[in-house]
């Protein structure tokens, strides 16, 4: 008798402990941001349906979706990008300069600060090194970026020249489709040199 009141008292306890964390899991699944949330914005954003929705409604979605974007951590930023290529996509060419550029603005400069800042910090030889890294991986997305590979070629000496000397310019002066080109590179990076700072 004794024992069966005590499993009694131990399955309520466990039933109250599963309750509260069911209730804290309810409260707090709006403020839970994940890549498949994340492409469920872009995939909805009301703009998609009705192309006359006024500049007001348009950023105020657009938030949402930049606001669950930099919440993600970088390897869920990476599954959403491998998980949503053609959503995201779809919603960034949907998308006019005005909010590219708030939408680079906001995440992809975040990155650019963040590894320029780490570059700056570097020995001169791996500063080299790493610039070159990068350099070599644009060299690669411009063959899928019209606009890229464009400022590429125009001037293909001054191009290496410029972005060896002065990164951030070259980024300031990018078009937005460039910029957004080089959002994965700089994320990478930025996580890369998190990684090492551990």
């Amino acid at each position: 008798m004794q024992t069966q009141r005590l499993w009694l008292q131990v399955i309520a306890f466990l039933a109250l402990v599963w309750a509260g964390v069911a209730a804290v899991m309810w409260a707090t699944e709006d403020d839970v941001f994940t890549p498949e949330k994340t492409l469920a914005l872009m995939n909805e954003a009301p703009w998609l349906e009705d192309e006359r929705l006024g500049h007001e409604q348009r950023m105020q979605h657009l938030d949402q979706v930049i606001t669950s974007v930099v919440k993600l951590d970088f390897t869920q930023r990476a599954r959403m990008r491998e998980d949503g290529e053609e959503t995201i996509e779809r919603f960034m060419k949907s998308l006019s300069d005005e909010e590219k550029g708030e939408y680079i603005g906001r995440v992809v400069e975040e990155h650019f600060n963040a590894v320029m800042k780490g570059i700056d910090k570097l020995p001169a030889e791996d500063r080299r090194r790493i610039v070159g890294t990068i350099h070599r991986d644009m060299k690669k997305r411009a063959a899928k970026n019209p606009e890229m590979q464009l400022l590429m070629d125009m001037d293909p000496a001054g191009f290496e020249k410029n972005f060896t000397q002065d990164m951030g310019l070259f980024f300031k002066e990018a078009p937005l489709s460039a910029k957004l080109e080089m959002a994965p590179m700089l994320e990478a990076f930025h996580a890369r040199m998190q990684g090492l700072r551990r």
